[in-house]
C-alpha cells in the first residue's frame, strides 16, 4: 500500500472510531443498556482488530439488539457486585481494625477478581454464544489464564484516569477529545490482546466462514464443538 493509501486507511479507520465512539455514548445514556452498548462496542473493535470489514452502524445496533437481554442481565450483576463491594468498603471506618483488615482484605480481592471478570465479560458475550453463568466462568478464566494480557487490558481502561491524576488541567482541556474517541481507540487496542486470547478457544474440529456466523462473524456457539 503507498503512503497516500495508508493515509485514507488511517483516516477512514479514524472516522469509524469517531462514529463508534459516538454511537456508545448516546446508546449508554439510559445507563441501563451500558451492557448492551459495550458489547456492540466490542462486536465492532474485534472485527477491526482483525482487519475485517466492519458496516459501524448497522452492525453496531445488530449487536445491541441481539446481546440486549443477556449483556443488560450481565451488566445489572455487576452493578449489583460492585455495590455490594462499595457499601462494605464505606463501612469499614465503622469496624474494629481486626475485623475491618480482615473485610478490607476481602473486599480488595473480591474487586480484583471483579474488574479482572468485567474487563472480559463484555468481549466474551459479543464473540460467543453462551449462558450468562457461563460468560462469566469463561471470562474469569481467560482473565487468570492470560493473566499478563489482562494486566496490559486494564492498565488501558485506567489510562483516562490516570492522566487526570497526572494533570487534572490537561484532562479538561482534552475532554472533547476524551468523549469523542478515547473509548473507542482504547477498546480496538483491548482487542488486539483479546483476539489472540479468543483463537485459544474456538473449536479446531471444523473452519469457520467469518461472512455466515453472528457472534462476532467467527463462530456460533462454543457447545457445537460437543
Amino acid at each position: 500500500m503507498n503512503t497516500d493509501g495508508r493515509i485514507m486507511n488511517f483516516l477512514s479507520k479514524l472516522g469509524d472510531m469517531f462514529i463508534l465512539n459516538v454511537l456508545y455514548l448516546i446508546s449508554c445514556i439510559p445507563v441501563v443498556t451500558i451492557g448492551a452498548a459495550t458489547t456492540a462496542l466490542y462486536y465492532n473493535t474485534l472485527k477491526m482488530a482483525e482487519n475485517r470489514e466492519s458496516y459501524i452502524w448497522r452492525e453496531y445496533w445488530k449487536s445491541f439488539r441481539q446481546n440486549f437481554k443477556q449483556a443488560t442481565m450481565i451488566w445489572m450483576i455487576m452493578l449489583f457486585c460492585i455495590s455490594v463491594l462499595g457499601a462494605d468498603a464505606f463501612l469499614l471506618g465503622g469496624m474494629s481494625e481486626a475485623f475491618g483488615s480482615v473485610v478490607a482484605l476481602i473486599v480488595i480481592v473480591l474487586g480484583i477478581f471483579l474488574i479482572m471478570t468485567g474487563v472480559y465479560v463484555f468481549p466474551v458475550l459479543a464473540r460467543f454464544d453462551n449462558t450468562v453463568k457461563n460468560t462469566f466462568k469463561n471470562a474469569l478464566i481467560m482473565a487468570v489464564r492470560h493473566l499478563p494480557s489482562t494486566i496490559v487490558i486494564v492498565a488501558l481502561h485506567g489510562l483516562p484516569l490516570l492522566l487526570a491524576m497526572v494533570s487534572i488541567q490537561v484532562f479538561i482541556r482534552g475532554i472533547l477529545a476524551v468523549l469523542l474517541f478515547t473509548v473507542s481507540i482504547l477498546a480496538y487496542f483491548q482487542s488486539k490482546f483479546f483476539t489472540r486470547i479468543f483463537c485459544n478457544y474456538y473449536p479446531k474440529d471444523r473452519e469457520y466462514d467469518f461472512a455466515h456466523y453472528s457472534k462476532g462473524g467467527v463462530i456460533s456457539c462454543l457447545r457445537k464443538r460437543r
